[in-house]
């Protein structure tokens, strides 16, 4: 399940669509194309079954959603049916404010932000994108990343910033991969001595984990397929969940 490649930074590839640039681009997204883009024979935002693809490699086509995995999951499926398909989600777990001053613009001393994201912030997406789970020829990469948040102060902000307007948001690190290539390796999401059949609250004792996002994990795997309803205990649904190969 943890993958042991990890993209390294490329070099300047030239879009292939008209008016599609991909260093126009800033931020994470164009930071992660960059990076899955530096692999020979890469190209970049190319047309493939009637669609604008972020990377086409020989082996496989890439695209990288940074949210709302739902409203990409119909071209994902659809490029499928032509050859595999690696879904790239990026997901912060870590952000770098610097606040620039807006009377002289200097910048001010990094700030280190955790969030409250994790690995398993994933199945608040695809809660609305199931079927792209486990589903034939697609694959998955889950990105842990730090940013990069450069903000100033001018009143134009979000009053959850206290004001402060995000100029821009860059990757600043890489800090691990998870790629979840095949049914087994979803599987493998659950952990192996869980007590069947179970539910929301064993399942989210057994990951550390609220019962609130434990019961995503089984809703998104119940509808692709990969658990099982097995009735209720009280109000909460039971799951038979099949052992890895």
């Amino acid at each position: 399940m943890d993958a042991v490649w990890e993209p390294e930074a490329g070099s300047r590839v030239a879009a292939e669509s008209p008016g599609i640039g991909l260093y126009a681009e800033r931020g994470l997204h164009a930071s992660l194309k960059a990076r899955y883009a530096a692999r020979p024979g890469a190209r970049v935002e190319a047309r493939v079954a009637g669609k604008v693809v972020d990377v086409v490699l020989p082996d496989e086509l890439v695209e990288v959603q940074t949210r709302n995995l739902g409203s990409i999951a119909e071209k994902i499926l659809h490029l499928a049916c032509v050859m595999p398909v690696r879904l790239v989600h990026p997901i912060v777990v870590e952000n770098v404010i610097v606040r620039v001053d807006p009377a002289d613009g200097s910048a001010g001393a990094p700030r280190r932000s955790r969030t409250r994201r994790d690995f398993y912030s994933l199945f608040d997406e695809l809660v609305r994108a199931p079927l792209v789970v486990a589903s034939p020829n697609v694959r998955l990469d889950v990105v842990l990343v730090r940013t990069r948040e450069l903000r100033v102060r001018d009143g134009s902000g979000s009053w959850r910033r206290r004001g402060d307007r995000v100029l821009s948001r860059d990757l600043d690190e890489v800090l691990g991969v998870t790629s979840l290539d095949c049914r087994d390796d979803w599987l493998a999401v659950i952990p192996a001595g869980l007590r069947q059949p179970c539910d929301s609250a064993s399942l989210g004792d057994a990951l550390g984990v609220a019962p609130s996002r434990a019961r995503k994990i089984l809703y998104a795997y119940a509808k692709a397929g990969l658990v099982e309803e097995a009735g209720k205990s009280g109000n909460r649904k039971l799951y038979l969940v099949p052992r890895t190969l």
